[in-house]
């Protein structure tokens, strides 16, 4: 039993971490606006794969790599992102939606869905505290897969929470305001992303 309590404990952790964190409120963005499965697999996908990285190599990386510049990268792309966001809906880029789409074009959209949300995913966990806490607790117990596995199970709830929630929002809001919101919401996790790296 001795795999029982590190799994226990980083189910704990991290799903404590989680909730509310910037990750699932990027969940809860995605989900308000496109298909829930491809936002579910592409967030809980990077979040395993940085979590993979953070036991096995997270040290190492991090020496290698100014987790600062990480920082810094990833807030311009968010920033970049939401802008991008808030543009296309203004120039009414999804005027078209009531339109028959083709199961090509479905097809394609779930598969920019799932990238999307794969890489502002890994992006926002690169370096962040649950992954520095995967770190420390493979270090504390010697028992990676134990840590990984109970991380993974607290990943697979928060994100099945915020999916949940995104399309709950999704039936009560209107979509000009939910693509607004989400913008906005990226521009301001980059900027707290590179004020994070450069201050603190």
């Amino acid at each position: 039993m001795s795999w029982f309590v590190p799994l226990s404990v980083a189910f704990v952790v991290i799903f404590l971490a989680e909730l509310g964190d910037k990750t699932q409120l990027i969940t809860i963005s995605f989900a308000s606006k496109y298909p829930r499965l491809p936002v579910f697999l592409g967030v809980f996908l990077a979040m395993s794969i940085v979590t993979i990285i953070g036991v096995a190599v997270g040290a190492v990386l991090v020496s290698i790599i100014p987790i600062q510049t990480v920082k810094v990268l990833s807030g311009l792309i968010f920033i970049g992102f939401g802008v991008w966001t808030l543009i296309s809906k203004e120039e009414g880029l999804d005027e078209g939606e009531g339109e028959i789409e083709t199961s090509k074009y479905q097809e394609f959209k779930k598969g920019k869905v799932f990238s999307t949300a794969f890489l502002m995913t890994a992006l926002a966990e690169f370096g962040d505290k649950t992954q520095l806490a995967a770190i420390a607790l493979t270090a504390q117990y010697g028992e990676p897969l134990s840590v990984y596995i109970g991380a993974v199970l607290a990943f697979a709830v928060i994100v099945g929470i915020g999916v949940v929630l995104g399309r709950k929002i999704s039936e009560k809001v209107e979509s000009k305001w939910i693509e607004m919101g989400s913008g906005i919401l990226f521009i301001v996790l980059g900027i707290v992303f590179i004020v994070e790296a450069l201050f603190f």
